[in-house]
């Protein structure tokens, strides 16, 4: 009833409501009941939203304090309740006291990103931190909220090398039942606290909070038995936030890091190998997602509207400009993205107005800087620690045109869409519903003649190639991956723009290969994240073609960020990936470009291979339409190792 007050506007029938309830319980269940505390965060909420933070300040310190005495101040969920407070002092520019909480909060590693980073960016312009820290404990902050959603696209990985009988398996196993434990212990003492007092054992509630911290400490201890001997299974499903001078010293002279966080208040860090910042942006993830969907709907090949070139300058501006005099003579960036941004490649951004200038001639990003875009910070560590080169002897094994159903049904232009939504709904457990995948994906005949003509440009063997029925789940786990410098996917992606189905249906981003008409876990058609992981590769690139890895309608990167991990994992030492269904011959001209200019120059990073053959396709006078970023801009390269020295 009182959040109907609320929204009818009725806020004082809601504050009278919310007193009668807590008197009632008050008086009934105690002053520190959790049922209390529920009430009395109900009234802070309707403070807040009429601005009275100084009425809602000691109800939250109230029920802060119920929180603590019933699971001690020490507890996650208390110092996670902090955020509540901190927030109150945040709206009231009180930083001074909004600033302890958030340090408790950080080193509990509970702090979030949407109160933790405005108090440290506020504290730091009001001379109340070092810039250094603030700079630092934000990017921390920044990393574990993304670590967060990108470890919910891998939820399977721990269970599949569980399975094995090694050591890995065994630890993997021991932190598997820890982490069980602890989290139905968590819902026991919660459960135990909140009885009534004459119903409650102090002993055995004190046995849990013992045991509660004992797993704690266990699984403490695994972590650095995973980072000691499996470091690579330790930096995929347990990365560590790094520090500002860990990440410079990764870094070459001629590169810069920039990390966006797109939020109601967004931010910008740049790190450079001798210089780092970090600055507030004037706009948020509302805005720019608006901005996003309108420019990704004029790169579809269905479309009709030309590409906003103004639009795209006006992106730039708000989001790179702000730190340009620290991107200047840095020829490479890496680029960390969330939100809508991971949906549009970074290299079709304008740095300069583009009033009055044809598309070939228009400032693009890509005119100034090879782009690489990255999953996560903590994914530079792991590729910066693979070698440059692969000693893969083969040059290319490939896979695509995989058959869905052997008489598909016309679909409609909006078949890509409609194959993602419909494929997410038809994931059941582990094994796939092929049924609805056959009837929702559209072939894909022209990725064959994409991939014979990307493996003569690398003198690859015809008997390497898998297309149509052989394209199968099967055929990628036996072949012996690790022959080959470049492993190319031609098909469908169920990746990022339908992530949130996926994490509904604890299901996962995967690549679909040829449907098997008797699936089983083996093989259903669906090659997942933590299938991936389980790979044994030395690829110099893993291509993902026609794959759409981003969603105009529900952009986010948490998907391809669980199987790019994966892939890195595997043994790749970069992915290069479509943003859109691609056009056929322009897709065969990037990429053959691109391999040709490495070929030629192997001291090029691979974001600067991509370049290289993405300026030709901008500039080539033969074909003068594929100056649209429609057909130069889809791929993106997706984390490197460090750039060749001889």
């Amino acid at each position: 009833m009182a959040s109907l007050y609320t929204e009818e506007g009725r806020y004082a029938d809601a504050e009278l409501l919310f007193q009668r309830v807590l008197a009632v319980y008050e008086k009934v269940l105690g002053a520190d009941h959790p049922r209390v505390e529920h009430v009395l965060n109900g009234l802070v909420g309707l403070y807040e939203q009429q601005g009275r933070y100084a009425e809602a300040e000691p109800l939250c310190k109230r029920a802060l304090a119920i929180r603590e005495k019933r699971l001690g101040p020490e507890n996650f969920f208390s110092v996670a309740a902090l955020n509540d407070l901190a927030w109150l002092y945040l709206q009231e520019g009180r930083y001074a006291d909004a600033l302890p909480l958030v340090r408790i909060m950080i080193s509990h590693a509970a702090a979030g990103p949407t109160v933790a980073i405005p108090v440290l960016f506020g504290a730091q312009s009001a001379k109340l931190v070092d810039a250094y820290e603030s700079l630092d404990s934000g990017l921390y902050v920044q990393q574990l909220a993304s670590q967060t959603s990108a470890g919910q696209a891998l939820n399977a990985l721990s269970v599949r090398f569980s399975a094995g009988n090694d050591r890995l398996a065994q630890l993997v196993r021991t932190d598997q039942d820890l982490a069980a434990e602890g989290a139905n212990l968590d819902k026991a003492i919660i459960a135990a606290v909140s009885n009534e007092p004459s119903k409650r054992d102090a002993i055995a509630e004190q046995r849990i909070r013992e045991r509660i911290v004992a797993i704690a400490s266990e699984r403490a201890d695994l972590q650095t038995k995973f980072a000691r001997g499996f470091p690579d299974y330790a930096a995929l499903s347990y990365p560590k936030p790094l520090l500002v001078r860990e990440i410079q010293a990764l870094l070459a002279g001629d590169e810069a890091l920039v990390v966006v966080d797109l939020e109601a208040k967004s931010y910008v860090w740049t790190i450079t190998s001798s210089t780092a910042d970090w600055r507030e942006l004037p706009v948020s993830a509302d805005e720019v997602s608006k901005t996003v969907s309108i420019l990704r709907e004029q790169l579809d090949f269905h479309g009709h509207n030309p590409f906003d070139a103004q639009a795209s300058f006006e992106l730039y501006q708000n989001i790179l400009a702000p730190v340009d005099n620290m991107l200047r003579g840095k020829s490479r960036l890496s680029l960390v993205f969330n939100g809508a941004l991971t949906s549009l490649p970074p290299q079709l951004l304008v740095t300069r107005d583009p009033k009055g200038k044809a598309l070939k001639d228009v400032d693009w990003l890509i005119r100034t800087h090879a782009v690489t875009v990255l999953p996560s910070i903590a994914s530079l560590k792991v590729l910066r620690g693979k070698s440059a080169i692969a000693g893969a002897a083969k040059p290319l094994v490939g896979f695509a045109d995989p058959i869905f159903n052997p008489t598909p049904q016309q679909l409609a232009e909006n078949t890509r869409a409609i194959a993602n939504v419909t494929a997410t709904r038809g994931i059941r457990g582990t094994v796939a519903d092929l049924g609805e995948l056959k009837r929702a994906l559209p072939p894909l005949p022209e990725t064959a003649i994409e991939l014979k003509k990307v493996a003569a440009s690398v003198h690859a063997d015809p008997a390497d190639l898998f297309i149509g029925a052989d394209a199968t789940e099967t055929r990628v786990k036996k072949e012996k991956l690790a022959q080959f410098r470049i492993v190319y996917f031609a098909t469908h992606g169920l990746l990022a723009g339908d992530v949130a189905g996926f994490a509904k249906l604890n299901a996962e981003p995967a690549l679909v290969l040829s449907l098997p008409e008797h699936p089983s876990e083996f093989d259903d058609g669906l090659l997942t994240a933590s299938e991936v992981a389980q790979l044994k590769l030395n690829a110099d690139w893993v291509v993902l073609s026609a794959c759409n890895t981003a969603s105009a309608d529900k952009p986010g990167a948490e998907a391809l960020s669980g199987l790019a991990r994966a892939f890195f994992y595997a043994g790749a030492r970069s992915l290069v990936v479509s943003n859109w269904e691609v056009n056929s011959d322009s897709a065969v001209a990037l990429m053959t470009g691109t391999f040709a200019a490495l070929a030629a120059d192997p001291k090029l990073s691979h974001a600067e291979a991509l370049q290289k053959s993405t300026l030709a396709m901008i500039d080539n006078t033969q074909r003068p339409d594929w100056a649209d970023p429609k057909y130069w801009a889809p791929f993106v390269v997706v984390g490197e190792p460090a750039k060749p020295t001889n």
